[in-house]
């Protein structure tokens, strides 16, 4: 029963809307005129212009309504109509402000959702960490081996996913990061960790720009 007067006052609402912008665009340049006799004319003839809210519109029209019943049904009948149909009016003018904003909400959603980066799209990695503690970590990793001259990137990684750092990152991610800040990586590097030998791509530590010393992030949890 609702449906169709909330959709009316909907529609009255968004024309209103429309309405009183174009009637304050003329105002303002009414107030612009210079001549203070044609701007107070202006400004007279806009007074009877002005729109009317629809929810003034439809309270009047309740209230005429009230009138018009009363006299044909006299007594209690009529107070009981004339209470149903106020509830009803400002019940319907009530959910159609309510929607209003939630519609605009819905609309703009998509482009909120736009603007940031959705977890679960694989084109997006976790933020890169800072250059200074990318290095830190690199030069950790490589103190691991046997050489200590050059770190594995997947084991960079694997350091790195220990301390909250690049946990999503592949070693494609890696390569792209250290070349943004061109750092080249050797594609195959035998080095020793723990007794065991692995030849993997790597990253040279003399390779590293020179930079001040940083802390290791701490361990936040154990590798799997």
């Amino acid at each position: 029963m609702l449906a169709p007067l909330k959709a009316r006052h909907a529609d009255a609402k968004a024309s209103h809307a429309e309405a009183l912008a174009a009637w304050k665009e003329r105002r303002a340049q009414a107030l612009e005129v210079k001549d203070p006799e044609q701007r107070a004319k202006a400004l007279d003839d806009l007074k009877g212009e002005r729109p009317t809210n629809p929810l003034l519109v439809t309270a009047g029209c309740t209230v005429v309504a009230t009138v018009v019943v009363w006299p044909m049904l006299r007594g209690r009948h009529a107070a009981i109509i004339a209470g149903v149909l106020t509830l009803w009016t400002l019940t319907a003018l009530i959910r159609g402000q309510e929607t209003g904003p939630a519609a605009s909400k819905t609309a703009t959603s998509p482009q909120a959702d736009a603007s940031e980066p959705d977890p679960d799209d694989g084109e997006w990695i976790q933020e890169a960490p800072a250059v200074e503690v990318l290095w830190a970590l690199i030069r950790h990793t490589a103190s691991l081996t046997k050489q200590g001259t050059a770190a594995h990137l997947q084991a960079v990684l694997d350091e790195a996913s220990k301390r909250g750092q690049m946990t999503d990152w592949t070693v494609s991610d890696l390569a792209d990061e250290l070349a943004s800040h061109g750092v080249p990586i050797v594609e195959q590097k035998k080095l020793t960790i723990g007794g065991r030998h692995y030849n993997r791509s790597a990253v040279l530590l003399a390779d590293l720009p020179e930079a001040d010393p940083a802390p290791v992030p701490a361990i936040v949890h154990s590798a799997a």
